[in-house]
């Protein structure tokens, strides 16, 4: 395929609202990165308003997104671009398929890597055949999150994040992910995923370029449901979903509306993940809560030194008959015999 740089014929995009399907959700405003809609009143009920077509270059966010189908955007070219030769930048279980499809398939990996089941693996290769531009597995909220991340936004074609198998109730990937793309990360030094349930939901070791960027990329189709496992699972139920969403004209599949909507129109952001923190999991502590920790620290520290230099006996065969009665709870040391010792 020719290599084509990431445009749109922006004299002929045409923006069209369906005013009788739309309730004024807000999503297209949110989601349209050059502000093209605004929600307005119109008389008495809240809409999407076009507020400035001109500025539109057909990258179909708001079609994607809206959950009414009440927006329609004509007349662009629909492109696809060549991701760079560093791509995909990160290493990790996937396969790599058409690098011009607009779906990535990841599958949850809820089992020590020794243990992966044949129906996860088929999963993955199922959604390679059918067309995918990449498809894994994920198993945890935070490392394995940041290198779909990185992959993703190194491919501009890529549009879709296929969810399947099963939730992880270890690690919580899929309602992290969710929420990453639903709620962003807070303005923290970990980068915490906001609404995320999981443990450690935290990405220090991408740039906040990527995370925006993925966010407004990328849909998440979740085919993983606690009403009926089945669905995640299903590779037919996998298949279809690649098909619908390399469908040039929209097709509605478990309550989506899916398509081809074309390239992401900006360049690609193709780097590697810099290991910043060493213990993200760890809290973050405040100025005044930072400064009563040292106090403790060098109290117990002077405590403990006022203990060795008295030397008392007493004292110390105290301390020794405690530490090995920890020692016997945690059952580290057993229990000595009566009459013994």
């Amino acid at each position: 395929m020719k290599k084509q740089s990431i445009r749109r014929l922006w004299a002929t995009v045409t923006c069209k609202v369906y005013v009788e399907r739309c309730t004024g959700c807000g999503t297209c405003a949110d989601i349209c990165p050059e502000k093209v809609f605004e929600i307005q009143e119109v008389e008495g009920k809240k809409m999407s308003t076009v507020v400035a077509e001109d500025r539109c270059f057909g990258c179909r966010a708001c079609e994607v997104r809206c959950p009414e189908r009440a927006i329609e955007i004509s007349g662009f070219e629909m492109l696809k671009v060549d991701p760079p030769p560093e791509y995909p930048p990160e290493d990790g279980r996937f396969l790599r398929g058409n690098d011009y499809s607009p779906v990535a398939v990841v599958a949850i990996l809820d089992t020590f890597d020794f243990k992966i089941p044949p129906e996860l693996v088929r999963l993955v290769e199922v959604a390679v055949e059918s067309g995918a531009a990449l498809a894994g597995t994920l198993q945890t909220e935070n490392i394995g999150i940041e290198k779909i991340v990185a992959n993703v936004v190194a491919n501009p074609n890529i549009r879709y994040v296929v969810l399947c198998w099963r939730e992880s109730q270890g690690h919580l990937p899929v309602n992290a992910l969710v929420n990453l793309v639903k709620n962003g990360v807070a303005e923290d030094k970990r980068r915490t995923i906001v609404g995320a349930e999981a443990q450690a939901p935290y990405l220090p070791n991408i740039s906040m370029e990527a995370i925006e960027r993925f966010r407004e990329q990328v849909t998440i189709v979740n085919l993983i449901s606690e009403d009926d496992p089945k669905l995640g699972a299903d590779a037919e139920n996998v298949k279809k979903a690649v098909w619908s969403c390399i469908q040039e004209k929209p097709t509605r599949f478990m309550g989506h509306t899916l398509y081809d909507p074309g390239a992401w129109p900006k360049p690609p952001i193709c780097q590697k993940l810099t290991m910043k923190i060493t213990e993200p999991w760890k809290p973050e502590l405040s100025e005044k809560e930072a400064d009563i920790l040292l106090q403790i620290k060098e109290a117990a520290s002077r405590k403990g030194a006022q203990t060795e230099k008295s030397g008392e006996p007493q004292m110390q065969e105290s301390r020794r008959k405690e530490d090995e009665k920890l020692l016997e709870f945690l059952g580290i040391k057993k229990r000595t015999p009566a009459g013994e010792g």
